[in-house]
């Protein structure tokens, strides 16, 4: 699991999806990153598994 140096832990995860390009990224308030996908959905399934990962609830949508 990549681990951006100099982030601090937080005790909430906080996951963004960001687009760029015809590529798809997902990121965390933590420092997590996944790495660049073209399918929207296959980054929103990288950020779900992060957080069941972190034991946190996984929102519905």
């Amino acid at each position: 699991m990549p681990v951006r140096t100099g982030a601090a832990p937080e005790s909430v995860h906080r996951v963004t999806i960001e687009e760029r390009g015809s590529f798809c990224f997902a990121t965390c308030s933590c420092g997590w990153f996944a790495p660049g996908r073209r399918s929207r959905d296959r980054s929103r399934r990288d950020a779900s598994e992060h957080l069941a990962q972190e034991g946190q609830d996984v929102p519905e949508g």
